[in-house]
């Protein structure tokens, strides 16, 4: 589904100095696949994002989406950022409706539709109220019902959880389990949290400090459906100790 052949970015700052985001990356998803990346700040992994979202080229390498170069967002890709980002004087309907109406691909049906992802996400009831009338959870939650409401092939996530509390986290990363299994598209999981990695993804894609490379993919053997109670697993608990070791010994490789 997602192909990125010794892809590489470099960036042009306001001073003229290049700054090389990302080099030689090589990576395949597969249609239906979760997989999370995590990695030290700075080490790229939301330009990867950007990338196969079309939002940016690469400088070196190729980018592939079903054997197609990407050169631009495309309709069967969807995303969603850490916030929200929602029309604060539209309601939730009407946000999770917009895109669609934006590109002109809204049919009779769309409602419909929009109405039974927000029933499925917990928030039937909610259609007419607007983003400051709910919590970030909810706004979270709607964002998502928006990507999912463009039946993407491929869904990119840049730390969608990463500005709510904890029990809210641990909420939002069980329903978007719920989601993806009733859908399963292939899933791009940026996020900061080790155990969250472990428990959402099929695959851990293990960044290096900048320049970003793949240091290391950790295979997740844990079965679905996924909870929380997994975590102390052995499993679990291997695969959390892998990613941390590699994470920390590429920081302290990278500071020597």
């Amino acid at each position: 589904m997602i192909g990125l052949a010794h892809t590489g970015k470099t960036f042009r700052g306001r001073d003229g100095a290049e700054v090389e985001a990302l080099r030689d990356v090589s990576l395949s998803v597969a249609d239906g696949e979760f997989v999370a990346i995590v990695g030290a700040s700075g080490c790229g992994k939301s330009t990867l994002l950007r990338l196969v979202a079309g939002l940016v080229p690469a400088s070196t390498g190729t980018v592939t989406l079903q054997g197609q170069a990407v050169t631009a967002p495309r309709e069967d890709t969807a995303m969603v950022f850490q916030a929200p980002t929602l029309l604060p004087w539209a309601d939730v309907l009407r946000n999770v409706t917009f895109p669609l109406r934006l590109m002109g691909k809204a049919g009779s049906d769309t409602e419909d539709r929009a109405r039974a992802l927000l029933a499925t996400a917990g928030l039937k009831g909610f259609e007419t109220k607007l983003p400051s009338e709910l919590s970030g959870g909810m706004q979270q939650r709607v964002a998502i019902c928006r990507a999912l409401l463009q039946n993407p092939r491929v869904l990119l996530m840049d730390e969608p959880f990463g500005a709510l509390d904890a029990l809210t986290r641990e909420e939002m990363s069980l329903e978007l389990l719920r989601l993806w299994g009733e859908r399963r598209m292939a899933v791009i999981f940026v996020t900061h949290s080790i155990p969250e990695a472990v428990l959402l993804a099929d695959r851990v894609v293990v960044m290096s400090p900048r320049p970003g490379r793949i240091a290391d993919i950790v295979e997740v053997g844990l079965p679905r459906p996924r909870s929380f109670d997994q975590e102390g697993s052995d499993e679990f608990q291997r695969c959390a100790r892998r990613i941390r070791d590699r994470i920390f010994g590429e920081r302290r490789a990278a500071a020597a």
